[in-house]
């Protein structure tokens, strides 16, 4: 039986590139919050198709044992145009 706040450590793609490792929401805002955390990388996109993809690194929660207790979570995703050579694109 799980006795403690369930882990969310996850692998984040973009575009197929591996952005962020092993990461823990927890760890980055120091605890237990609602508090959003912003990471910003760059992509390129083709056909207007953003691929963002969230995979369980295998050393968090795999089940839903008591709830609470889940895996990668994603509550919004801000995307801006980018600018190669002048143009926006």
């Amino acid at each position: 039986m799980w006795k403690r706040l369930g882990r969310r450590i996850f692998d984040v793609y973009v575009q197929g590139n591996l952005v962020l490792k092993n990461f823990v929401i927890q760890s980055t805002v120091g605890g237990i919050s609602k508090q959003a955390i912003q990471r910003n990388f760059t992509a390129s996109v083709k056909e207007n198709y953003l691929e963002i993809h969230l995979f369980w690194a295998g050393k968090g929660t795999c089940c839903i044992p008591d709830p609470g207790t889940y895996g990668p979570s994603i509550s919004a995703i801000s995307a801006t145009a980018g600018n190669i050579n002048g143009q926006l694109c």
